[in-house]
C-alpha cells in the first residue's frame, strides 16, 4: 500500500538519514570537494520546523519512506501578504520511480499545502540530463521562471 503524508522530522528522521546518502550520490557535483560533503544542519531544520516554516511530505510503500518533498514555508519577502513554499530537496528512491510515485507526492505535497494557504510553490531541478525533471514539473502544470547558477570560490 502506498501512503502520502506530512510528517513531523522529529519522528522520520531515522530514516531520512537512511536515504539521504543515496539521494546525495545521485545529484550531489562538488561530492570531491571535503566543504560539501552531505552534513546537514539538524538545528536548523528543527529550528525551522518549531517556527512553523518546516514542511515534509512522505511518501511510504508498505510503511517503508521511499520518497520525500522537504521545503520551507513563509511569508515572501516581496511580497508579505503572500505565502510561499520553496523546496529544499526531494527524492523518490530510483526502484520506485516508475509509475505515478513522484507525480502523486507532488500533487499530494500540493493539496496539503493550499490548504494551509501557500499560494505560490518554488521547485528547482538540475540542470544535468538524467536528473533534469522539468517535463514532470511542467506536466504538472509549473511555469520555468529563472535559471541558477553557482560559483564555488574555495577548494
Amino acid at each position: 500500500m502506498t501512503t502520502y503524508c506530512v510528517e513531523p522530522l522529529s519522528t522520520a528522521r531515522p530514516e531520512l538519514e537512511e536515504l539521504l546518502p543515496a539521494h546525495w550520490q545521485e545529484i550531489a557535483r562538488d561530492r570531491e570537494n571535503p566543504k560539501f560533503h552531505l552534513k546537514p544542519d539538524w538545528n536548523s531544520y528543527h529550528s525551522l520546523e518549531a517556527a512553523g516554516q518546516f514542511f515534509m511530505m512522505v511518501c511510504r510503500v508498505d510503511g517503508r519512506m521511499v520518497g520525500y518533498l522537504i521545503g520551507f514555508v513563509s511569508p515572501q519577502l516581496h511580497y508579505v501578504d503572500s505565502l510561499a513554499f520553496r523546496a529544499d530537496i526531494y527524492f523518490v528512491l530510483p526502484e520506485f520511480r516508475k509509475g505515478r510515485i513522484g507525480i502523486e507526492l507532488f500533487r499530494q505535497a500540493e493539496q496539503t499545502l493550499r490548504r494551509r494557504g501557500v499560494d505560490k510553490i518554488y521547485l528547482g531541478t538540475k540542470c544535468r540530463e538524467d536528473l533534469d525533471r522539468s517535463k514532470l514539473f511542467e506536466r504538472l502544470g509549473y511555469e520555468r521562471i529563472e535559471f541558477v547558477f553557482a560559483k564555488v570560490l574555495h577548494d
